[in-house]
């Protein structure tokens, strides 16, 4: 089954949070990281990304979402600018964190942390399916990913895209977010004539001890 639709206010405000999460997240990474010689350069981009912000109430899930990939691309960019001293996953797993502070509910829940991932592929129209496949495990599967349409829609606009491909950082996120919540994941990258899909398998912690499988290959 699919998740329910969201409304254009709750898609608003899910733009709106995840905003929130990324950029709290890189502060909290470049504070742990006594980054100091980094401040000037952090202030910049954090103004470029609250600039011309859409007003909070009102405003489309549409304006939301330029503003959210606007954060997602100045961030990307300014952590490979200094890959020698920040990296992809601590930002991924600092976001989780964000996360689980502003949505402590369902914690080892499985169908919780589904539900999120969910909502989160909704926002780009993705084609996905959220199923219970044992007692204490779910599944989320990707059929068509509406991020790959988003940025290559973004790049085709001249937006600047650092990452070759966008499974490189969302499957650092999408782990990060079902850790946050208790849970353990396996996840597989999936491509056909469709297009780009990946299928994940979440399970209570303590179910998969082998933990994450990375994957190193992109499409």
């Amino acid at each position: 089954m699919s998740a329910a639709p969201l409304t254009p206010a709750e898609q608003g405000a899910l733009w709106r949070q995840r905003l929130f999460e990324a950029h709290s997240a890189m502060t909290a990474y470049l504070i742990q990281e006594h980054r100091a010689q980094d401040l000037a350069d952090w202030v910049d981009v954090t103004g470029r990304i609250f600039r011309d912000l859409p007003p909070a109430l009102g405003a489309g899930s549409t304006e939301w979402q330029a503003v959210f990939f606007r954060t997602q691309a100045l961030i990307e960019q300014f952590i490979v600018q200094r890959k020698q001293f920040y990296d992809l996953d601590a930002w991924a797993a600092a976001t989780g964190q964000v996360y689980r502070a502003l949505e402590p509910a369902g914690q080892g829940e499985p169908a919780a942390a589904a539900e999120r991932l969910g909502r989160q592929a909704s926002l780009y129209g993705t084609r996905f399916e959220i199923r219970q496949v044992a007692p204490d495990a779910s599944l989320f599967k990707v059929h068509h990913c509406g991020i790959w349409d988003y940025r290559e829609r973004a790049r085709a606009n001249g937006v600047p895209i650092t990452l070759k491909s966008a499974c490189t950082y969302c499957t650092k996120l999408l782990s990060s977010l079902v850790h946050a919540k208790g849970c353990d994941t396996r996840w597989t990258l999936l491509a056909d004539e469709q297009g780009h899909g990946c299928e994940w398998t979440i399970t209570k912690e303590s179910l998969i001890h082998a933990g994450v499988v990375e994957h190193e290959h992109d499409h």
